[in-house]
């Protein structure tokens, strides 16, 4: 979580020092109608170009991005843990016994140990709903692997909306920049004629440039950052989904729950590996 805020001094410090060790004002950079012209602009135009649910995934993302909600090693643990528990209840106790757990996960004394999994609502949905598909059906009664694949691409896909939506916004900012400085310079010609106040035209022409500065900075400083953390974030729920993939398959092959978790763990990505078998709890 003290990366963000880190990364964030880092870079107001690092624009804001750098124009001040140069002898800039801060005044001068202070123009808020520049700043409600173009992120209005932003704005406006990400909402017009996207659906409602686009919105909410988006605001989403910004909770996990300042919030630290990300995916972590033990989120993977957990995945782990969960799947092992909810295997061996049903190969110890029957198919009856997991009903309760899949068609009321919220109220699960069995999921609810595993807070991270329940946090994350689509992974606990795809956990509960092909667990349920899976102890529910023989095996060779579906192409079980091709039907998981799909649902983790669809899953992935929709996701992949946010980060396509806010990287375009970060292409078009500059542009929108440049609308900003255009009206300042409109403005500028307006100071032209007999009388005119050097001063008052200089002022007027930076403010016009601070337009195209506003653009680009929130283009590559801010936004263009959140998009990318975004494209990693979905990355890594990727890993997740295919992993959980693996353990389900292992698990239909008649795989031992333990030995299901040595085949699930290889899809862990390497900056979240799990060097050491998990003891699940019983």
């Amino acid at each position: 979580m003290i990366s963000k805020p880190i990364a964030i001094i880092i870079i107001l410090l690092s624009f804001i020092g750098g124009f001040m060790m140069q002898g800039g004002s801060l005044l001068s950079l202070w123009h808020p109608a520049k700043i409600i012209l173009i992120l209005g602009l932003a704005l406006g135009t990400f909402l017009a170009s996207t659906p409602v649910y686009i919105w909410i995934k988006t605001l989403k993302y910004i909770g996990r991005f300042f919030g630290g909600g990300r995916v972590d090693q033990r989120l993977y643990i957990e995945t782990l843990s969960l799947l092992g528990d909810m295997a061996r209840l049903a190969r110890r106790e029957g198919v009856l016994s997991m009903q309760n757990h899949l068609l009321n996960p919220e109220d699960s004394p069995l999921l609810n140990k595993y807070t991270s999994v329940m946090k994350h609502i689509e992974l606990r949905k795809f956990i509960v709903n092909n667990f349920g598909y899976l102890i529910s059906n023989p095996p060779e009664s579906f192409e079980f692997k091709c039907f998981l694949e799909d649902q983790i691409e669809d899953i992935v896909q929709s996701n992949m909306e946010v980060p396509r939506a806010t990287g375009k916004i970060a292409n078009l900012l500059p542009g929108f920049g440049i609308v900003g400085a255009v009206l300042g310079v409109v403005l500028t010609m307006n100071l032209l004629g007999a009388d005119m106040d050097v001063s008052k035209i200089g002022a007027s022409i930076g403010a016009a440039l601070v337009g195209t500065l506003i653009g680009v900075f929130v283009a590559f400083a801010v936004v263009a950052p959140f998009t990318h953390a975004i494209e990693i974030m979905i990355r890594q729920d990727r890993s997740l989904y295919e992993m959980t993939s693996a353990y389900l398959l292992a698990f239909q092959q008649g795989v031992s729950p333990l030995l299901a978790e040595d085949i699930a763990r290889l899809r862990v990505p390497p900056e979240f590996e799990i060097s050491e078998s998990i003891q699940f709890e019983k």
